[in-house]
């Protein structure tokens, strides 16, 4: 019987660096990678399903493949998305990025419309 206990020892960091190139958002997320493992390894779902596919692809010993995710592939996947559209790196490049000035609907966005 495998472990699949939240307190048992897994390498958060190095099974995303395994999971981040099944994705799209591959570059966007590497980068984050530390942020990445932290919130898996505090978040209960994330644990338990970062836990399963460690467990269903021998990690670390086996390779990480797409079938491996299995039922946790919405779950892993939805994270990084989640994680890459809030990032300040995507936020940059529609203009949303640094927060800073008069931006034309701060105001709006807050009830406080003006003009």
């Amino acid at each position: 019987m495998s472990e699949t206990s939240p307190d048992a020892p897994l390498d958060f960091e190095a099974l995303v660096v395994a999971l981040l190139p099944l994705g799209p958002y591959h570059a966007a997320l590497a980068p984050m990678v530390a942020d990445l493992a932290r919130i898996a390894a505090l978040n209960t779902q994330l644990n338990a399903a970062f836990r399963r596919i460690a467990e269903r692809s021998g990690f670390p010993e086996g390779a990480v493949h797409r079938e491996h995710l299995a039922e946790d592939a919405e779950a892993v996947g939805t994270f990084f998305e989640y994680v890459h559209f809030a990032s300040p790196s995507f936020l940059g490049s529609v203009g949303e990025w640094p927060l800073v000035g008069g931006r034309p609907l701060a105001g709006k966005a807050s009830g406080d419309a003006h003009g």
